[in-house]
């Protein structure tokens, strides 16, 4: 089948830590690959307005490093991706390519294609490609390539539930980034996998940027065993904005007892984008009870016999207008 490729190479950390990425998002999630046009198969870049949508299979490049042929480079599949944004920018002459991670795959590219077309000449291109359905999870994906890492604790991020529903990721600038919103006061569990299979004396530091998310665990998250699971209790403080950006990292980090210091892992860091959003329920509530007391006040009033109380109806269209607006005052005096 004829497959568009996407490389990342152990050539530079920076790159690697594209790929140590790519293994621990979420699905959905959307990774960000840069490639110079000369790396670009020219049939691509030609039929740009058609790649939106494409499947792409992302792979990790060995030996390039060391500069050898095409022959002697072994390129491993990690997982499939969706095309969700291109561009190329006129200022840099650099493609950007923005991918919605989907399934891992083990996938090989077939010995029939032109060495011009893969690495290292092509970085991005459309090859023919035979998929496997063995060994195509996340932990085989690990063991074919950790040797090439540093010894650290990978991680995979499964979702972030809420009463065993899994949170949708939402999508902004374009298909080009995305995130999860979360609600002020409410509480989810953070699904996990952490993946340490030569027992490296390493542990998953996770931490907030905004120090609005209270996580419930022991932290960092260590686990005694090659591949385990784990659900993470976490929750948002109560916010006094509407609405607040933060960031959700996750960092491998050496232990005391490692030689490794804390700072050799920094370009594995891992962000999610969080939107915490104020609750509705809060301003409802507060304005249910304004209309309480409200109506207590009203039906203590003395009235007199003369007078004339108003309907049904009208007393129900006010009590719903008191409501409305008090728990809209509430709502608005809460955001900066």
């Amino acid at each position: 089948m004829d497959t568009i490729c996407a490389f990342s190479s152990d050539s530079r950390t920076l790159y690697k830590a594209d790929i140590y990425r790519v293994l621990a998002l979420p699905k959905g999630h959307i990774v960000h690959f840069r490639y110079k046009k000369k790396y670009v198969d020219d049939n691509l870049l030609q039929s740009k307005a058609n790649l939106i949508g494409k499947r792409v299979a992302i792979f990790f490049t060995t030996g390039n490093s060391n500069g050898n042929t095409p022959s002697q480079l072994t390129n491993t599949s990690i997982r499939w991706g969706t095309i969700s944004h291109y561009e190329i920018s006129n200022e840099t002459d650099v493609f950007h390519a923005y991918l919605k991670l989907g399934e891992f795959c083990n996938v090989a590219i077939d010995s029939g294609n032109s060495v011009e077309k893969r690495p290292p000449t092509k970085f991005f291109s459309q090859l023919a490609c035979t998929e496997s359905g063995e060994e195509s999870n996340w932990q085989s994906r690990i063991s074919k390539v950790k040797s090439f890492f540093p010894n650290a604790t990978f991680l995979l991020v499964k979702g972030i539930y809420k009463n065993d529903n899994e949170l949708p990721i939402s999508y902004q600038n374009s298909n080009k980034s995305c995130h999860y919103n979360l609600i002020n006061g409410e509480r989810y569990i953070l699904k996990m996998a952490l993946g340490n299979p030569d027992s490296s004396a390493t542990k998953i530091e996770v931490s907030d940027s905004s120090e609005e998310i209270t996580i419930n665990c022991i932290n960092p998250i260590e686990t005694s065993v090659q591949f385990d699971d784990f659900d993470v209790p976490i929750s948002v403080k109560t916010i006094q904005v509407m609405k607040q950006a933060s960031l959700l990292t996750f960092k491998p980090i050496a232990t005391k007892s490692n030689n490794e210091e804390k700072n050799d892992f920094g370009e594995y860091a891992t962000n999610i984008e969080l939107s915490l959003n104020l609750s509705l329920k809060q301003p409802a509530l507060f304005g249910f009870f304004s209309m309480i007391a409200a109506a207590s006040v009203f039906l203590a009033t003395p009235v007199p016999v003369t007078a004339v109380r108003p309907s049904i109806c009208m007393l129900i269209v006010s009590a719903l207008l008191f409501w409305g607006s008090t728990g809209t005052l509430f709502y608005w005096f809460n955001k900066k």
